[in-house]
């Protein structure tokens, strides 16, 4: 049609697409992304974090009408979301995106698919749909932010930002709204998206959660007052004064929301995390471990780490942030340990180790402001020398986590809190959602 805007090409393509009519690759990885962050999820409900979020909520609510995963209380719709998505990013273990080397935009769409299905009690199909469609919006969103946002200049938190509009599209789907309603929730999203990006000065996870939270509390209120009438500019993501005007002061790149829409699908570029980490840290650290296996290297044997990896990502990773963050903690946890395990670096047993502190003392980041691309932030090159002078060098680019890889990160998150026969009801329910009539079974299966 003549005039029609990108908001609402979008909006229009959003509410029309079944999940029949998902290529089998999407529906494939949609299942890839909610096992994987349920997987997170339940390891990171019981973090500080995340408890006082779940404690906040459970003060205020007085509808019991949603579960909050891995906790005997009930919440109403909104509050369930704000908590889910706290866990969905209780920290750096959840799906990122590839092609933005970064940016969580599951989190922003599994717990308000979860939370916002059990209230509608919807399909496992329509769950599914939901979650694959509400990422097409965030993922599209996430690399534009990514790649046009200037990293010294402009701090907001993308993740935040776009999981906003994000849970506001999943939620509006779930609720079964038309092609105009999509367009107020988006609207009505944005007005809420928010965040400003100064977590490098957070030694915890709190500001980052919290974000997330409440990116999915934001999202399903947008959708729900949507749902009520409530009536806003139709056009935001479009022109002067939208959303990209006002998150990047340009406007040109809107079209990008909709460029190959339905050929190409953002959910195909999720990466999911081999290692419990940021993301920064994720391919050097292949590299780095390959060096340990392949060289036999002990801890004492190593005199010096050198990691080259883009300089935007350099300055991601300060020593002041989470010791799942931070370059030096990660790398020293690395190469003193020889593993990563979610759960130690959150015991505070990894950073008290002896041998980790000797080792940070022997790592150098060198920012490589040569790597511009956003390809780049899945490139690294690690020196490794030895006490005897030997240099050992790999030079690698990210390699995507297997199937069966993606398997053995849920039982090494799960079955800890949960134990295995508990987990194994759990990937059941997971495997069964394409055909199941209902989500309910999966949330009762999600309670403390």
């Amino acid at each position: 049609m003549p005039g029609e805007t990108v908001t609402e090409k979008l909006a229009e393509w959003l509410c029309s697409v079944r999940y029949d009519q998902l290529p089998v690759p999407v529906r494939n990885k949609t299942l890839d992304v909610v096992f994987d962050s349920l997987g997170c999820m339940v390891a990171c409900s019981q973090l500080p974090e995340v408890r006082a979020i779940v404690e906040l909520v459970e003060e205020m609510s007085d509808r019991p009408e949603c579960t909050i995963i891995n906790h005997k209380v009930r919440s109403s719709m909104i509050g369930a979301a704000m908590a889910n998505g706290a866990m969905a990013h209780g920290d750096e273990v959840d799906p990122v995106h590839l092609s933005s080397s970064g940016g969580h935009v599951a989190a922003g769409t599994v717990p308000t698919a979860l939370t916002v299905g059990e209230w509608v009690d919807v399909t496992g199909s329509d769950f599914l749909r939901a979650v694959a469609l509400g990422y097409e919006l965030g993922g599209r969103l996430m690399t534009v932010l990514y790649r046009e946002r200037d990293y010294i200049t402009r701090r907001f938190y993308h993740t935040s930002v776009a999981g906003t509009l994000a849970s506001g599209a999943t939620a509006a789907l779930l609720l079964d709204l038309d092609r105009e309603s999509i367009q107020r929730t988006l609207g009505l999203a944005a007005y809420q998206a928010a965040g400003p990006d100064n977590m490098t000065k957070d030694p915890g996870h709190m500001g980052k959660t919290f974000q997330v939270a409440a990116a999915n509390r934001n999202g399903v209120t947008a959708a729900v007052l949507a749902r009520k009438g409530c009536f806003v500019p139709v056009d935001i993501l479009d022109g002067k004064f939208g959303f990209f005007d006002a998150f990047l002061g340009i406007t040109d790149v809107v079209t990008e929301m909709i460029r190959d829409l339905g050929h190409y699908y953002a959910i195909t570029d999720v990466m999911h995390k081999r290692y419990p980490v940021g993301s920064p840290n994720q391919t050097y650290l292949q590299g780095l471990f390959a060096i340990i296996e392949q060289n036999r290297i002990q801890a004492e044997d190593v005199g010096a780490i050198e990691i080259h990896i883009p300089k935007r990502s350099v300055q991601r990773i300060p020593t002041t942030r989470h010791a799942s963050i931070s370059g030096e903690m990660v790398c020293a946890i690395a190469a003193a340990q020889g593993r990563l395990d979610f759960y130690s670096l959150h015991d505070g047993s990894a950073i008290r180790d002896p041998a980790v502190e000797k080792m940070r003392e022997r790592i150098r980041f060198v920012g490589r402001e040569d790597w511009q691309d956003l390809e780049h932030g899945r490139h690294a090159i690690i020196i490794v020398t030895t006490k005897e002078g030997r240099v050992l060098q790999q030079e690698v680019w990210h390699e995507p986590m297997k199937g069966d890889e993606i398997e053995q990160k849920f039982d090494g998150l799960v079955t800890p809190k949960w134990g295995k026969e508990k987990a194994l009801r759990l990937k059941e329910r997971i495997r069964e959602l394409e055909s199941a009539k209902s989500i309910r079974p999966l949330m009762k299966e999600l309670q403390s």
